[in-house]
């Protein structure tokens, strides 16, 4: 009996559909702004055949893009929050890109602003308008949130936006999980700052006319695997009219 047992529990094991229990373990970590479009990437890329005998993770908690890129040396993929620099395409990492996400302004949850113009936006950040009661909001001062200089969106917004370039932050947070939780923490009720829509609740969102901001996210690999059919379905995947549809239920944009 014990045997037919045994039998029985190897017989499932080896017809399980794609032999789940002998598949490599696949981390793909990265930058904080591709977190949800990649998540939407693989729950939906893991069922093409291609990935059978892999088990990829997407990590929720985020690192640098750079850092992205770099676990590329170990695993397949990794997560970036922009399209590859020179210096990283010298490394041999290539990319795939997924989507457009946007850029929002966020506050704080005692600000009282409904919303503000471009050029109230860039009277903020040059520090010609300091408080929030100059844009219908709250008589408090406003706080200027920002990310370090090598942090992708903030490279994004001052390539679209000059005025971005000179302005002096009063915090600098490296994250967007960690900006959203200090705009709903007392110290940041009267903050503004910047990020990935998906990662802030819609209530801290500040409507900003005449702006338009998106940083092009997706996968980084290395050459060295650009012969496997994983990366190259997942090249085609990216293609697909099928991943241009999908990218509407997070609100973010194909790639031109």
């Amino acid at each position: 009996m014990a045997r037919k047992i045994l039998t029985g529990a190897l017989l499932i094991l080896l017809f399980s559909p794609f032999g789940g229990w002998a598949q490599q373990a696949e981390m793909i970590a990265g930058a904080a702004a591709s977190t949800e479009i990649t998540q939407l990437f693989f729950e939906h890329f893991r069922h093409n055949f291609a990935c059978a005998e892999y088990d990829f993770k997407v990590m929720a908690t985020p690192i640098r893009h750079k850092s992205g890129v770099l676990t590329t040396n170990k695993f397949i993929f990794g997560r970036i929050a922009n399209p590859l620099e020179q210096d990283e395409k010298s490394m041999g990492k290539e990319e795939i890109l997924l989507g457009n996400v946007p850029v929002i302004a966020v506050v704080g949850l005692e600000t009282e602003a409904n919303g503000i113009t471009l050029k109230q936006l860039e009277q903020i950040y040059t520090r010609k308008i300091t408080n929030w009661k100059e844009v219908g909001g709250n008589d408090a001062p406003i706080m200027l949130i920002g990310k370090s200089s090598d942090d992708a969106l903030l490279k994004t917004l001052r390539r679209e936006y000059p005025f971005f370039q000179t302005a002096r932050f009063d915090k600098i947070i490296k994250y967007d999980d960690e900006t959203s939780k200090f705009l709903q923490s007392p110290a940041g009720a009267h903050a503004i700052a910047f990020g990935a829509m998906p990662n802030f609740q819609l209530y801290n969102h500040l409507p900003v006319d005449g702006f338009n901001a998106a940083i092009s996210v997706g996968l980084a690999y290395d050459k060295k695997n650009a012969h496997l059919p994983v990366v190259k379905a997942a090249k085609m995947f990216a293609a697909s009219p099928e991943w241009r549809e999908l990218l509407k239920t997070i609100d973010a944009l194909p790639i031109n």
